[in-house]
């Protein structure tokens, strides 16, 4: 009986025994899950703060990178970058990293992103004006209308025209010239403080054309092909189409000689490079010429 006794008391403890041992390895595994778990989550969480980091880089970047000449904006711009400076350092200097403290920064960032696209906008309005619009919308319709046609192609298939019908009647303009004008009426070579071009020229005294009175259009193309324009419904008509001009003047051509010039007034800042200037009689290309602006 005691013996009995005895290897009941042996099993009972062997048993105890093996299950102690599963529950310390149970809880081993999920100790060492939880640890490789809370290092993923670290690496994790850092990954994000490094991301973090470089966007507020980025963000700083861009805005040294914006300029005005709105001293009210030129304030606000200081403000939003010693904004991002601030938040840039709290960052660095974070020693204990969650996820609230991630979400809050990444809100932070969001906020910083949204009033820089906003100031984008006011100083692009302020910068560009109306005539960026007019002129996208120009060129939108030209392109789907004129198959992209460059001023060398006009001029090109001018010529050709030109040499089918009454070649000889067309009144050509010779020693065209364009400079631009400042404020003062002085030439200038910069396009910031360019308010208006002036293209001189002469109309070729040419005794078989019809005398009368008559427009000649002006376009100046920007190098950016945009069509430097007033308004889209300044039209005239050129090889079956509509298209716009930026400036025009009536002249009473009496078969002589006549000397005169085309002003086309800037209303907002124009781009630097080369400007393409064409002009047009009759419903002919009749004179062209360049314009570089620094």
């Amino acid at each position: 009986m005691e013996s009995t006794k005895s290897s009941k008391a042996v099993s009972f403890l062997s048993v105890l025994i093996v299950i102690l041992l599963v529950v310390i390895a149970g809880l081993s595994y999920v100790y060492y899950q939880q640890k490789k778990e809370a290092k993923e989550t670290e690496t994790m969480l850092l990954a994000e703060k490094d991301s973090l980091s470089n966007n507020l880089l980025n963000l700083m970047n861009d805005y040294k990178d914006l300029e005005t000449d709105n001293d009210s904006l030129n304030r606000k711009l200081q403000m939003e970058q010693e904004r991002a400076q601030k938040l840039y350092s709290e960052l660095q200097n974070l020693k204990r990293v969650s996820y609230a403290k991630i979400k809050e920064y990444q809100k932070e960032l969001g906020t910083l992103r949204a009033i820089m696209k906003n100031m984008v906008r006011e100083i692009d309005s302020l910068n560009t004006l109306n005539q960026q619009l007019i002129a996208e919308n120009i060129k939108v319709k030209e392109e789907a209308a004129t198959a992209k046609k460059t001023v060398k192609e006009l001029e090109q298939r001018t010529e050709e025209l030109n040499t089918q019908v009454a070649k000889g009647s067309v009144v050509k303009a010779r020693n065209v010239t364009a400079v631009a004008l400042n404020r003062r009426g002085s030439e200038t070579s910069r396009a910031s403080r360019t308010a208006k071009i002036k293209t001189c020229f002469t109309l070729n005294e040419n005794a078989i054309a019809k005398p009368g009175s008559r427009y000649v259009y002006m376009r100046v193309v920007g190098p950016d092909d945009f069509v430097l324009a007033k308004s889209e419904t300044d039209l005239f008509d050129f090889e079956g189409e509509k298209i716009v001009f930026s400036a025009n003047r009536e002249v009473d051509y009496q078969n002589k000689d006549v000397d005169m010039c085309i002003f086309f007034d800037s209303s907002g800042e124009l781009v630097k490079g080369t400007y393409k200037i064409t002009l047009y009689m009759d419903g002919y290309m009749i004179g062209y010429t360049e314009l570089l602006l620094k």
